[in-house]
């Protein structure tokens, strides 16, 4: 539309400062809204995995050692949602690595919470909600360590710690509930009813955080006329699609608006290709996790059968990366053939636009 538009062209509407408000109100709501999604499916898949994971090893371990590790895998993977959705390796490790800390420590406090909450039904989801306070807090730190920043972790800190008390109370609310109203039988419903009370903790988490990280840890001052990033630190000449800069890995104070960044006009393609782009990340940690959990699972039993398990393993989970990865880069070559100025339609900016 052009810049000097009094009315919008599509729908009439004056355009005022209130009403520009009101569609950068509408962009930052699907910005955190994608970041919930994120959340959602990777304790979806997470959930599913670690109730496999504890039942298997209830029979080796105690329930102190259970709790621990079953709660450093669920860390792990809502720690990563964040860096896998602005696919960057760095920050899924600091955020794997984090969450780890942070589950596995929420898990080792969460037995002495249910002795103490275990006397009423009414409070048993507050052990839950404090163990996945302590695991966001630290998952909620990751974005402010990688801006480098004391005063964004504290706020990622607080804004984790908060998003993980609500997600963990409403899964553990929701959970209870669904086996009390619905009493699944299966083994399907049982495990899809594990996945959705995960996918609650996991969306209310990223939603919370996905707040504070638009509008406090992520927030740059935007500038219409910006055609090239330059450091305030070192001066470099960064290009726009950057956000930090490439010479000395400080964060940049400026952002150009989506307009000005080379994407595809189809937003929904664009949207199902970072999905899969999504999915394909997540199956890789899925693997990560789970192929050393089966290997030392099977190591005690045959250790013949743990490195066959080993081997099945990395198959599966490079065969379902590949399939995402494939859908996702179909699209994107329907949609660059589709629009050839889209040169940047192979690799969309899922994380910051």
């Amino acid at each position: 539309m052009p810049d000097n538009s009094k009315f919008c062209g599509r729908c009439g509407m004056f355009l005022s400062d209130k009403s520009e408000r009101l569609e950068k109100l509408r962009s930052d709501f699907a910005w955190i809204f994608r970041r919930s999604w994120g959340g959602f499916v990777s304790g979806f898949v997470g959930w599913i995995l670690v109730f496999i994971i504890s039942r298997m090893l209830k029979q080796d371990v105690g329930s102190l050692m259970n709790n621990t590790v079953t709660g450093l895998i669920c860390g792990v993977f809502l720690g990563t949602a964040g860096g896998i959705i602005e696919e960057s390796a760095y920050k899924a490790f600091c955020g794997g690595i984090l969450g780890a800390i942070g589950g596995a420590l929420g898990g080792l406090l969460n037995i002495p919470l249910m002795g103490i909450f275990s006397q009423s039904e009414a409070w048993f989801p507050f052990s839950i909600m404090i163990t996945w306070a302590i695991g966001g807090a630290f998952i909620g730190a990751t974005s402010g360590i990688i801006e480098r920043s004391g005063k964004k972790i504290l706020a990622g800190v607080i804004f984790g710690f908060a998003g993980g008390a609500i997600g963990g109370y409403l899964g553990s609310v929701f959970y209870g509930s669904a086996l009390i109203e619905f009493q699944p039988r299966s083994w399907m419903a049982n495990r899809f009813a594990e996945g959705l009370s995960g996918g609650l903790l996991g969306a209310s988490l990223w939603f919370v955080v996905g707040i504070i990280e638009k509008v406090y840890i992520f927030k740059r001052k935007e500038d219409p006329s910006l055609d090239i990033k330059e450091c305030g630190f070192c001066s470099k000449k960064n290009p726009l699609k950057f956000w930090y800069c490439s010479d000395c890995g400080k964060s940049l104070p400026t952002a150009a608006p989506r307009q000005k960044v080379a994407v595809i006009p189809y937003h929904g393609i664009e949207r199902v290709i970072n999905a899969f782009r999504f999915l394909s990340w997540l199956f890789g940690v899925a693997g990560a996790i789970t192929t050393p959990v089966i290997f030392v699972i099977f190591l005690f039993q045959d250790i013949f059968l743990a490195f066959i398990g080993i081997v099945f393993s990395v198959l599966f989970t490079y065969l379902m990366m590949l399939i995402f990865r494939f859908a996702a880069d179909m699209l994107a070559c329907f949609a660059k053939s589709s629009y050839p100025k889209a040169e940047n339609a192979a690799q969309p900016q899922a994380g910051r636009q």
